[in-house]
């Protein structure tokens, strides 16, 4: 794991500048390479192979070299394949040479081999070409741009903002379906002005006069939108405890001590009891005494998960480090935790993982988490509103009553909010009310939540919840100089996942139904029939009414007023009725405004 960055030409300070400013993804160390073509760098942060798997690598005739972000868990299988290929190694195993020799014996076709989370960029000296890659489900970041016929990328966006000439200014297309629709990552677009990312499961090929020759999608999943089950409920579940386990397996692949995100709720527990019984059966290794597991709590909130981790940890013995994030504290970094998320957030929930990432990394240098288990088993649930279209499309009314009969618990009081709030949004203001009509005039954004459920599923796995997920993650523990690696996300269960039916999905009043019934006996019965979840989140409502005065200050300020993106006397109106208890707006809304706000003010962004 480690931050890359690199661009056309030739510019030792400008390469210098740019490592520098991601430094903290990498403080084991860097290295760079400069010709009259190129320039690359990276900050290693040494995980596999520390002690010879040093960056910029070359292959044998010094024709080619890498720089690599990310961990490949396969490379050994890859790297026994090379050998008997012919291929030569100068490191002792090294995953980013793999990658490397793979490209020179296979090109391209080294991306449908490697099973892992990557970004990185192979320079091909006879060809003066730049060949750039992103892992399937963009787990691991590639930000781009181009300016005066040269190409500049990086693991991160502050990388690019040392550019000489660049011109801070925001994109207002981002900025749009932020403020009225709540969805960012979604496309190649950032909230940057230029500056994109390189799309998930794709590759680019970049010539010496900084263009991009081709850019190519290597991996399409099949996804299969049926409803019923062509199996038994125990095949699917035993096909999937075989793929999960394996996965579990090859996210513990490490030199360092690894350690586990622990919410109480059944993804990250799943991942703390499997890696429990692979420690135990000598099938993997964490390099630590005990395993560590890192939780946060909050004692005088409704939302506090604290007796379910106390469950989970106390099952598998782990050593439990407990962080308890408070509002006054959150006020205090708020600056250094917006310029960490590099771009706005949906909530201020990603600053949970932003403390336990910090906590971790005074005990570890890899975290595995849950992420991703929701969007892909239908974990929250308004995911039953597209299971009844499915059900309704299937004409199967039978599992449709089954559903609202044995899920009773959960779904009438959903739906019944559901109604409340359209009621409510009727009344309440909205995002067109507070943003200025000038400046997102002729703006129009067409997201419409798909019908089925496992549509919807995809969806959110590829576009609209996934991907900003993933950068939070990312983020959060690279500014703590930790690995964060997401079990869950693994192509291989990804793809045996999306050819699960509907109604392995929910089922008999329960979600995540196949992966409950994969898991019998490996979790503590209190977290297997578990019915609701909060995760790693923040008291939103609760810490925006307790600092109501500060965001007052904050949207009353002269720089609030100069961005121009928003009416400012309305906006102060209704976040002052709200916090009073004078209107039942969201208070999402406020928190995307101050967002974009603080946002720009951190970065000196213009409109």
């Amino acid at each position: 794991m480690c931050g890359i960055v690199g661009f056309t030409g030739s510019d030792k300070q400008l390469l210098e500048s740019m490592l520098s400013s991601i430094e903290h993804r990498g403080p084991d160390g860097q290295g760079t390479h400069l010709d009259d073509k190129v320039s690359l760098g990276m900050r290693r942060l040494a995980i596999i192979d520390p002690n010879t798997g040093w960056q910029p690598i070359w292959n044998k005739d010094n024709s080619r070299c890498i720089i690599f972000n990310g961990e490949i868990y396969n490379y050994a299988d890859i790297r026994k394949e090379l050998v008997k290929s012919g291929m030569t190694f100068r490191t002792d195993h090294s995953d980013t040479e793999t990658v490397l020799l793979g490209y020179d014996l296979w090109e391209e076709d080294i991306l449908k081999k490697l099973r892992g989370m990557f970004a990185f960029a192979i320079y091909d000296v006879k060809k003066n070409e730049l060949f750039i890659a992103r892992d399937r489900l963009g787990i691991k970041p590639l930000y781009y741009y181009q300016q005066n016929d040269v190409f500049y990328f990086s693991s991160e966006i502050k990388a690019l903002l040392q550019i000489p000439g660049y011109k801070r200014k925001a994109n207002k297309q981002s900025l749009f379906n932020y403020l009225k629709y709540r969805v960012h990552d979604a496309d190649e677009n950032t909230f940057f002005e230029g500056i994109n990312r390189l799309d998930a499961a794709h590759y680019i090929k970049v010539n010496s006069a900084g263009k991009i020759t081709s850019k190519n999608k290597y991996w399409s999943p099949e996804v299969n939108f049926s409803f019923n089950s062509k199996k038994s409920d125990s095949e699917y579940a035993n096909e999937l405890r075989e793929i999960y386990v394996d996965t579990v397996r090859m996210h513990l692949v490490s030199d360092v001590p690894v350690g586990i995100s622990l919410s109480g709720g059944l993804d990250s527990t799943g991942v703390v009891a499997i890696t429990k019984q692979l420690i135990e059966q000598s099938s993997a290794t964490i390099h630590t005494d005990k395993m560590h597991t890192f939780s946060v709590i909050y004692p005088d909130a409704s939302m506090n998960e604290e007796n379910y981790i106390d469950i989970a940890a106390d099952f598998v013995k782990s050593e439990k480090h407990i962080i308890k994030p408070t509002v006054d504290a959150f006020w205090q970094e708020i600056e250094d935790w917006v310029y960490t998320q590099e771009e706005p957030t949906i909530s201020s929930g990603p600053y949970a993982n932003y403390n336990v990432m910090r906590e971790a990394s005074k005990y570890v240098k890899v975290m595995l988490s849950g992420q991703g288990g929701d969007e892909l088993f239908a974990g929250y649930i308004p995911y039953f509103s597209s299971y009844i279209q499915s059900a309704l499309e299937a004409n199967r009314y039978d599992a449709l009553a089954r559903e609202f009969l044995k899920g009773a618990d959960l779904y009438f009081p959903y739906l019944l909010q559901v109604a409340k709030k359209k009621i409510a949004r009727s009344k309440s203001v909205q995002a067109e009310d507070l943003i200025s009509s000038k400046v997102f005039a002729g703006f129009k954004f067409g997201y419409t939540p798909s019908k089925g459920l496992n549509q919807r599923l995809f969806e959110d796995l590829t576009k609209y919840s996934v991907p900003n997920l993933l950068r939070y993650e990312d983020k959060n523990s690279m500014r703590f100089s930790v690995e964060g690696r997401v079990p869950f996300l693994d192509h291989v269960l990804v793809e045996y996942i999306l050819t699960l039916p509907v109604d392995q999905k929910i089922k008999n009043g329960w979600n995540r139904y196949v992966y409950r019934n994969a898991l019998v006996g490996f979790l503590p019965k209190e977290i297997e029939k578990r019915r609701k979840k909060v995760g790693f989140t923040t008291p939103e409502s609760d810490w925006m009414r307790q600092k109501a005065d500060r965001i007052i200050k904050e949207f009353s300020s002269e720089e609030f007023s100069s961005l121009g993106l928003f009416s400012q006397k309305k906006v102060i109106a209704e976040f002052k009725a709200w916090a009073e208890g004078r209107n039942s707006s969201d208070p999402l809304l406020f928190w995307r405004i101050l967002n974009v706000h603080l946002w720009a003010k951190i970065y000196n962004i213009s409109v």
